[in-house]
């Protein structure tokens, strides 16, 4: 890695000797020529003379005026192009403004006036700028990039003894090598990075000096958030040498990761900026850091959480960057139950909860991180099989001085060296034998482990199976015979409870007995359909309505025959009761009518007819031959189900003898009957559908 990549990680102190900090630059090697200034106001405004008010385009200047009550700069000063110093120490200049025009100018003293912001727009495309000095003013505020733009080169700034309160880390580095950047001595806290930049990995950023002495930090920079993704390419990126000392360090686990990086070069390598002291905390506060890397003290960079960063408000939670791992102390605090939640880390826990009153393990989230886990001394009386799952990264779990009612048998599946289980009293029976198995097998050691059991006592886990064993045969065979007598009674009772209830509708139209059929009717035939689908309408008129009729059947259709003005339940109410057989066109789209208002009262009626008498008859053809899963009605179902529905799916009329059979008839009638009832004339109707019935007059 090198000494400039080493030297970083000490704390970023790096030691760069004179000759390596770069400070490689060129200067133009000419003699200027002064100007002079006159005030024109009384509030500072000046203007720039030469000492004959004439000048040469290639001759160079240098502009020094201290001690004076100057407020701006020269109004003029973009008149001399080729100015290449410029002495304003001692003023009272409140802002610099755009002096972009000065394209030669190396050197800028402005220490000891009245600036309080520096914008990016400054000192822009001042190239040659070499030297800058402004120090010793009450700037509060640079925008990101007012100091070190990719085409800025200053090898030295002096930003000492102002008023800033945070540094953009824009305004810090700079690629190529520098001289010094020294931001001494002013009030910043912490390091900003605005933008959200990210340095580039293939750049080097110096070598040069930065000092940040004597300022009131209040955490050592986190460089991860100050554009470096990777903390070891720090030292590769930036050759940077930092001064902290005099600053307000705190000693933390945001430090160890550089000084663990550091600590061979500490050791061998010593600059006076290396002896920064800690502030905080009080454990460490006056020691230097260097001192505690040599003696392997990084054990004690720890950062203490409080509640506001999640941790419990009974526990005490500390970072150990040094040894990878988060703590988190509960010990003795009376808790009844487990933190629910635990702060965020990188690192993994080490929960002690020992001497509590917690009655279950839960499966919390936080238990998959969790590498060292001390529960001793609860009230445990059961663990969660999905706990054990969740520990699957345990290195040492101690559940000892613990009664537990319940282990999972998941638990033999963690390394048996990291159980610690001494005067664990278990509650064992015949489900338990794998404890006594687990113990010997994987040489854990048992000595205090103590089973509850029922008729034994208190007897050694480890002798568990050989005095239960002959009991839990026993129990086994027992449980065995009860087991094979539920199957059989689930067998007997419960399937034919399952079939009722899932098929009642199927069981009642295959076992219904049939009576012989009584012509006490008005009508054999109650014709149910889809009014609205022309293709079943027309076959109906030219097929099924002639056939029928051929057999001296007496047939009510719905379209043709309701008479105006009757509401529509009643009628079908009263048909039905002097109908016989109701006769059901099936159709796809007779399921899926909205509502079905009338299909679903002639069903109603029809079924509840059908079901309490058995003279009565369902007959259903299924027109459109649909299938069981696609009929939701529960008895059309049953009905297409066992097979009662007539497939009609061909329409090619051989299967009108089948409906003729199904419908039956209760006696053979003569072509004449006086009894039988006039119908109706559609014609003397507008027609309810494209599709119009025309009806003989004269007797069949």
């Amino acid at each position: 890695m090198g000494h400039a990549t080493f030297e970083l990680f000490s704390i970023m102190m790096l030691s760069m000797v004179s000759s390596n900090l770069g400070c490689n630059y060129t200067r133009i090697a000419v003699l200027p020529s002064d100007l002079f200034l006159e005030y024109t106001t009384v509030d500072g405004a000046t203007y720039a003379l030469t000492s004959n008010n004439t000048f040469q385009s290639e001759e160079y200047f240098r502009l020094v005026h201290n001690n004076g009550v100057m407020g701006y700069m020269p109004t003029n000063i973009c008149n001399f192009p080729n100015i290449i110093k410029i002495d304003l120490s001692y003023n009272r200049i409140r802002y610099v403004g755009n002096i972009s025009c000065l394209v030669n100018l190396e050197e800028l003293y402005l220490t000891q006036n009245s600036l309080t912001t520096i914008d990016n727009k400054t000192f822009s495309q001042l190239k040659k700028l070499l030297f800058l000095d402004i120090s010793v003013n009450k700037i509060k505020h640079l925008d990101p990039f007012a100091l070190a733009a990719s085409n800025l080169n200053i090898q030295y700034l002096n930003a000492s003894y102002n008023q800033l309160t945070s540094l953009d880390i824009t305004n810090i580095i700079m690629s190529g090598p520098f001289c010094e950047r020294d931001f001494s001595h002013n009030t910043i806290k912490n390091l900003t990075n605005v933008l959200d930049i990210l340095l580039n990995v293939n750049v080097t950023y110096g070598p040069g000096m930065v000092y940040m002495s004597n300022n009131p930090f209040e955490k050592w920079p986190d460089f991860r958030k100050l554009g470096v993704q990777n903390l070891t390419m720090l030292g590769t990126l930036l050759e940077f040498g930092f001064d902290f000392r005099g600053c307000n360090i705190s000693c933390d686990c945001d430090m160890e990761p550089f000084l663990e990086l550091a600590e061979e070069v500490i050791k061998k390598i010593w600059r006076d900026y290396f002896e920064v002291e800690c502030s905080r905390p009080p454990n460490l506060e006056g020691k230097l850091i260097p001192d505690l890397v040599k003696n392997k003290s990084l054990d004690l960079f720890v950062c203490t959480k409080d509640v506001e960063e999640g941790c419990p408000v009974e526990c005490i939670c500390v970072e150990q960057p040094s040894k990878s791992r988060f703590l988190v102390d509960c010990k003795g605090k009376d808790l009844s139950e487990w933190p629910r939640y635990l702060p965020n880390t990188s690192f993994v826990y080490e929960l002690n909860m020992c001497d509590n009153k917690i009655t279950i393990l839960d499966p919390r989230y936080y238990l998959e991180k969790v590498s060292v886990l001390n529960a001793a001394n609860n009230s445990f009386q059961r663990i969660e099989d999905q706990t054990i799952e969740r520990l699957n990264n345990v290195k040492n779990l101690s559940l000892s001085y613990n009664t537990i009612y319940y282990l999972p048998k998941n638990i033999q599946y963690l390394p048996s060296q990291s159980i610690d289980l001494r005067n664990v009293v278990l509650f064992c029976d015949c489900d338990t034998f794998w404890v006594s198995d687990w113990l010997d097998v994987r040489h854990i050691s048992s000595d205090s482990i103590f089973c509850n059991t029922e008729h034994h006592g208190r007897i050694e886990a480890i002798h568990l199976k050989d005095l239960l064993s002959h009991e839990c045969q026993k129990l086994d065979l027992t449980s065995t015979i009860i087991c094979i007598a539920l199957a059989t009674a689930i067998i007997l009772f419960g399937l034919p409870s399952f079939l009722i209830y899932n098929f009642k509708y199927e069981l009642m139209i295959l076992f219904r007995r049939q009576d012989p059929s009584i012509c006490e009717y008005d009508y054999d035939i109650y014709l149910s359909l889809d009014e609205e689908n022309d293709t079943v309408c027309v076959w109906i008129r030219q097929v099924l309505l002639p056939y029928l009729q051929n057999f001296g059947y007496r047939i009510y259709l719905p379209l043709r025959d309701c008479l105006p003005g009757k509401i529509a339940e009643e009628e079908a109410r009263d048909i039905l009761r002097k109908t016989r057989c109701f006769l059901v066109i099936l159709s796809e789209s007779y399921l899926q009518q909205d509502g079905r208002p009338r299909t679903e009262i002639e069903w109603k009626y029809a079924w509840d007819m059908y079901f309490k008498d058995r003279h009565r008859k369902i007959v259903m053809i299924n027109f459109d031959f649909l299938p069981t899963k696609l009929v939701q009605q529960r008895q059309i179902k049953a009905f297409v189900r066992v097979g009662k529905a007539l497939d009609f799916g061909n329409r090619d009329g051989n299967h009108l003898d089948n409906v003729q059979r199904a419908i039956g008839s209760c006696k053979k009638r003569s072509t004449y009957d006086k009894n039988r009832k006039s119908l109706f004339n559609i014609r003397m109707l507008k027609p309810r559908n494209k599709v119009t019935f025309e009806l003989q007059n004269s007797m069949p």
